[in-house]
């Protein structure tokens, strides 16, 4: 049975990660010259964040400018690659052949969160 994964340990509340990370960084950038993404393609970007490291999370990404243009839409990732480097993926997940048009984000900003855990 393959891509099996179990989950060890929950803990719920309101608490807004009290406790939960020892650092957090809050992240602003700015989208300067967006390239076309064809359909099913993605898109590797790689950034530089001073002070993260392997096992740091990436907890939330937005963006100042839509996902979704007239033909297609974006999903977005983000994960920490190695230290000092975030690798954000824009993939074109449209249902179908259109590309998401160049120049979309161009103008717009992204915001990210990222916490090292303290567990």
């Amino acid at each position: 049975m393959a891509d099996t994964m179990a989950v060890s340990k929950v803990e719920q509340g309101s608490k807004q990660f009290q406790g939960a990370f020892k650092e957090m960084w809050l992240v602003t950038g700015t989208v300067t010259d967006q390239d076309a993404i064809a359909d099913d393609v993605g898109v590797a970007i790689s950034l530089t964040v001073p002070g993260v490291a392997l096992g740091d999370m990436v907890l939330g990404l937005s963006f100042g400018n839509s996902l979704a243009d007239a033909n297609a839409q974006l999903s977005v990732t983000a994960f920490v690659s190695a230290a000092n480097t975030v690798i954000m993926k824009l993939i074109n997940v449209d249902a179908t052949t259109d590309a998401y048009d160049a120049d979309t984000l161009n103008g717009g900003g992204f915001k990210m969160l990222i916490g090292r855990p303290s567990w």
